[in-house]
């Protein structure tokens, strides 16, 4: 079995989840590596159809009867990318927002042994006049805030495209992580807490009717548990 892994945390992806599994599959042609793929739906209706692989990679589905939220999602499918053996996991969001192989190369940017470390793709080395406005100011200032905090000088801290060694996701308390959005800023804090390396690299993106971006006051919500999470050093 391969020891690179890749989750797909999804909701309501049934038009998507499709698009998503064949840029993997093409993927691991290109590479000539198998990814164990897995795909997490978190409480879709109907249930998503998830195959059993897509070209030479295996997937395996974990079903979520009940939205549990999207950190829910992230943890479920790191515990069974680890179980597995992974050694290097990447996320790949299931409605296809995040090039597929832009997000895939994250894992090469991953050191290899027992490092904790992670890799993120950045929208603003790419092209970040596709973010809206207020996503963008947004993104800015928080971002600006974590690096101040940690020391750091990265170009975005809150991008859905990321990669971690087994190190790295072992060495969080993610039972102890919310399960909603402001899951990813806890992780990244608890990485920079540790002095653990994060690498970035660009990535594309699209805006349109299918991707699943968060409202503008589950935003704001979002920004202020950053602002906790950043300031406490949370955990």
């Amino acid at each position: 079995m391969s020891t690179r892994a890749v989750i797909v945390p999804c909701l309501q992806a049934h038009a998507t989840l499709p698009v998503v599994l064949d840029g993997i599959a093409r993927w691991s042609v290109a590479r000539g590596e198998a990814l164990h793929v897995v795909v997490v739906d978190d409480g879709s209706r109907p249930a998503l159809e998830v195959p059993a692989s897509t070209g030479a990679c295996v997937v395996e589905a974990v079903r979520h009867e009940v939205n549990l939220g999207y950190g829910a999602a992230q943890k479920s499918g790191y515990a069974r990318a680890l179980a597995a053996g992974a050694t290097h996991v990447a996320m790949l969001h299931g409605d296809a927002q995040y090039a597929t192989d832009d997000t895939l190369a994250l894992l090469d940017a991953l050191p290899d042994g027992d490092v904790a470390a992670a890799a993120l793709g950045s929208r603003f080395l790419a092209d970040p006049s596709v973010i809206p406005a207020w996503r963008r100011l947004g993104n800015r200032g928080l971002t600006a805030l974590a690096n101040l905090r940690f020391g750091r000088h990265h170009s975005e801290l809150h991008t859905g495209a990321r990669a971690f060694t087994a190190a790295a996701l072992r060495a969080l308390p993610m039972a102890r992580f919310s399960d909603d959005y402001l899951f990813d800023q806890q992780v990244l804090c608890g990485l920079m807490l540790r002095d653990a390396p994060i690498a970035e690299r660009p990535v594309s993106v699209r805006y349109d009717e299918t991707v699943q971006s968060i409202s503008f006051r589950r935003s704001v919500r979002y920004g202020l548990g950053c602002v906790r999470a950043i300031l406490a050093g949370d955990p």
